[in-house]
């Protein structure tokens, strides 16, 4: 059987057996004095929900590929069921048609899912020091620790643990058990992004961003505003662009690609198909919100049989990232 490529990681990943299904409902039995009365504080049920919903989106974001269409709806969670037996609230991914977008958007979730599962079964074991494996990358290993201690936490001395719960006996079976998160591991986890060798220090190229200041028309002070490699690939993430007609807020941030090549900066939306380019990155930026624009009032003019397949799809994304529009 052949597979498509884009997805040959997927499968590969499929081989993981999963005990926590986020499709379905996941069920998280809490006991001690919290869930006592078979019942939850709002505000716990909201901070556990919110720290949970957290993770699951870090994830997303951290561990699919980069070249894939990461729509952030596609990984939202709601509370599906809630069981008596201690507390026992579940939580699954989101089945409402405006929150699944893209062909890929299930084996994602499924991908999704047997990572936090396998986080899930470091808290089981308490060896949290294991997600420095997981994640060797500071700038990755970083928000997902601050992530898994905000939720594993967030139950004080309450006993907690993922289980099954079988429908047809109405019987509840613990999974996995969610051991303390202290304070001292995750400052062991959280780190800078390189450790320096006082004797062999290290010495790198790099472009920065300079801002002058000056006083009675002299040059008083240098202040560095921002470095980076001289050959670098970074991230633009915008949340508001302005165009020459129009102002757009997003829901979420438009991640695009940020490069230098050669003497010029490039910022590029493989998604939307947009590049802008200039001598400077307020250039580059000016020139990607000119394109924007041109598109937004482009798409927006034509009927949707006027468009082709390709541009249907763009228009959709645009109407999914576009809070609103400001003249």
């Amino acid at each position: 059987m052949l597979l498509p490529l884009g997805r040959i990681s997927y499968q590969l990943q499929s081989l993981f057996i999963m005990k926590i299904d986020l499709q379905n409902g996941a069920y998280l039995q809490i006991g001690g004095e919290l869930g006592k009365y078979n019942s939850l504080p709002i505000d716990v049920l909201v901070k556990v929900a919110q720290h949970l919903q957290e993770l699951i989106s870090s994830i997303a974001q951290i561990d699919l590929p980069d070249s894939e269409f990461l729509n952030p709806d596609n990984f939202r969670i709601e509370i599906v069921d809630f069981k008596k037996g201690s507390a026992v609230p579940a939580f699954a991914f989101s089945q409402r048609s405006e929150f699944r977008v893209g062909t890929d958007c299930e084996h994602q979730r499924t991908f999704v899912n047997e990572k936090f599962e396998q986080i899930i079964e470091l808290a089981d074991t308490g060896r949290y020091l294991k997600l420095a494996e997981m994640y060797p990358e500071v700038q990755s290993r970083n928000p997902i620790v601050e992530k898994v201690y905000a939720f594993v936490n967030d139950f004080g001395n309450s006993p907690v643990s993922f289980v099954n719960y079988n429908k047809l006996n109405d019987t509840i079976t613990p999974i996995y058990k969610l051991n303390k998160f202290k304070s001292g591991t995750k400052k062991d986890l959280i780190g800078t992004s390189k450790a320096v060798d006082a004797e062999k220090p290290e010495t790198e190229l790099a472009i920065g961003k300079i801002k002058l200041l000056k006083q009675n028309g002299r040059k008083t002070k240098m202040r560095i505003v921002s470095v980076f490699p001289k050959q670098y690939n970074a991230e633009y993430a915008p949340s508001v662009i302005v165009g020459e007609s129009s102002k757009y807020i997003f829901k979420y941030p438009l991640r695009c690609k940020f490069e230098k090549v050669d003497d010029f900066f490039v910022i590029e939306s493989e998604m939307l198909g947009l590049i802008g380019t200039g001598y400077s990155e307020d250039e580059a930026e000016l020139a990607f919100s000119e394109e924007f624009d041109y598109l937004f009032m482009k798409l927006s003019s034509l009927g949707e049989s006027e468009l082709t397949k390709h541009n249907r799809f763009i228009k959709n994304v645009l109407e999914y990232y576009i809070e609103k529009v400001e003249s």
